[in-house]
């Protein structure tokens, strides 16, 4: 099941039971910030669901239902028993297999990260022909030159630069807005962090991690 399967057939459940719990109530409350944070805002809405701060206000109706000073014993600690509880919503049938669980949830971002960044850079090259719609050619090619500094610094991880980088905003500054040239830099360093990360877990799995 993708994330989006997972959190449409959690809500479903969640407005046809009453968690008797504060246990229950926990691990349903924290399963569903797990979902919603890796499915974008925008995306609920096409998917006929409420909005992020509209399922998790309705979770805060739920309190009521729980059962005053209700506690059970499971042998687990409250950490462990989300795990378990998270396990379940993905593999209702099967034992808790936390490596199985791991894998899961691992090809789940992969496959979340792999449709985000090409909406991103899509974006991303949007935003770069807007700003050059008010360039000249020259100062095209400056912006050109910004961004590939910019993603070379990036990838060094070394701020070392920074001084070559900022004289390049002040050029461009004299005809583009300081927001504009962030934004620009704030998208182009999202989409690394997100290539990273999806790199770094096709990693994973290639060595079995």
């Amino acid at each position: 099941l993708s994330n989006e399967d997972l959190l449409r057939s959690a809500w479903e459940k969640i407005q046809q039971i009453n968690i008797l719990d504060s246990y229950r109530y926990g691990l349903c409350k924290t399963a569903f910030e797990l979902l919603l944070d890796a499915i974008e805002e925008n995306r609920l809405s096409t998917l006929g669901l409420p909005t992020k701060r509209e399922i998790l206000n309705y979770l805060e109706t739920k309190r009521s239902n729980i059962r005053p000073n209700y506690q059970v014993d499971f042998g687990f600690s409250s950490h462990q028993l989300q795990v378990v509880e998270i396990h379940s919503l993905i593999y209702p049938d099967q034992p808790f297999n936390f490596q199985t669980l791991r894998a899961e949830i691992k090809r789940l971002k992969i496959q979340d990260l792999s449709s985000q960044i090409p909406l991103k850079k899509q974006e991303l090259e949007q935003l770069i022909n807007t700003a050059k719609e008010q360039l000249t050619r020259a100062e095209s090619y400056i912006l050109k030159q910004l961004l590939q500094k910019h993603s070379r610094i990036l990838q060094a991880n070394d701020n070392s630069d920074a001084e070559g980088l900022n004289e390049l905003i002040e050029i461009l500054n004299e005809t583009l807005i300081q927001e504009e040239l962030q934004t620009l830099l704030n998208k182009q360093h999202e989409i690394f962090t997100l290539e990273k990360h999806l790199e770094n877990l096709q990693t994973e799995i290639t060595i079995g991690l």
